[in-house]
């Protein structure tokens, strides 16, 4: 049911996947330059793309397709069986878009300290998909307390 706890988990998973898009992941300074890494790519802090520097992966599309898998999931509260497989998908999904930010920032962090020291502040994307893994793991849990109540209810009948 939409009321549950697990619902208000999975939504604001959702959202602060979705909300990656508005804030900058991290910030690189050298020499007076500024660079911003945001979901869609590193960009100087006028806002040109700098072309030298690719990012592995399409951060902005895994998390737009999360997000929209973790409101998906909200949804399935009829199939709870098929509820946690998807929210297990998305938990290893979260855990793969975490691992590939810190390489991300590491491969920037190593690139642009080839001309000089590099001060690195991190930004709000850089710690959401952390909190949404906490929130879907919480999710996970209080789908797993659901489906072990209902089951106990059917044994008293």
């Amino acid at each position: 049911m939409l009321q549950r706890k697990q619902s208000l988990f999975l939504g604001l998973a959702a959202l602060l996947c979705l909300a990656t898009w508005l804030f900058p992941i991290a910030t690189y300074e050298r020499d007076g330059r500024s660079f911003v890494l945001r979901t869609a790519g590193l960009v100087t802090q006028e806002g040109g793309p700098v072309t030298d520097v690719d990012v592995k992966m399409p951060f902005h599309l895994v998390l737009s397709v999360l997000g929209v898998a973790l409101m998906a999931t909200v949804f399935m509260f009829r199939n709870r069986p098929r509820q946690m497989r998807f929210v297990r998908g998305t938990y290893l999904l979260l855990l793969g878009v975490i691992a590939f930010m810190f390489i991300t920032d590491r491969s920037v962090n190593g690139y642009l300290s080839g001309g000089g020291a590099v001060d690195a502040g991190y930004g709000l994307s850089f710690v959401m998909p952390i909190v949404a893994l906490v929130l879907t793991f919480l999710a996970e849990r209080a789908i797993k307390a659901d489906e072990a109540l209902v089951r106990s209810m059917d044994r008293l009948r």
